[in-house]
């Protein structure tokens, strides 16, 4: 399913493309624990759950961007990585979704590359602003 894009970045600012107006949505944090409990293995009921919540923001007209909480031990480069590619797998039909915050500490041009190519909508906040999937 591809999504039509509603946002437009252009490094400070997020934008509603039909408007030009500028848009700040609304944070949903999603702490890495929920989404991986164990190595690989991903809480569906959690995804689900979110999936659901995702779309009664869309049934209200609201926008929300992702926002990954690293709350578990040892190294979250790829392992977390891995698990918000999993979310935006299991959210990708959410109309509300307008893309993923890069994590403090994380690599902008691995997360963004790895989330971007099946979520070519999604505009990402990273450090310095905003991007658009397809920018990088």
């Amino acid at each position: 399913m591809k999504l039509e894009r509603l946002f437009s970045a252009d490094g400070k600012k997020l934008c509603r493309i039909q408007t030009g107006e500028e848009f700040s949505p609304q944070e949903r944090e999603v702490k890495w624990s929920d989404v991986e409990g164990a190595p690989e293995e991903y809480n569906e009921e959690f995804l689900a759950s979110l999936r659901n919540e995702l779309k009664e923001k869309e049934e209200k007209g609201e926008f929300a961007v992702i926002v990954p909480v690293v709350d578990k031990e040892g190294c979250a480069g790829d392992a977390l990585v891995a698990a918000m590619k999993h979310t935006a797998r299991r959210i990708k039909d959410c109309v509300s979704v307008v893309g993923f915050a890069v994590p403090a500490g994380i690599d902008e041009a691995n997360f963004i590359g790895e989330l971007s190519p099946k979520h070519k909508h999604y505009c990402f906040r990273t450090k310095s602003g905003w991007v658009q999937a397809d920018s990088e």
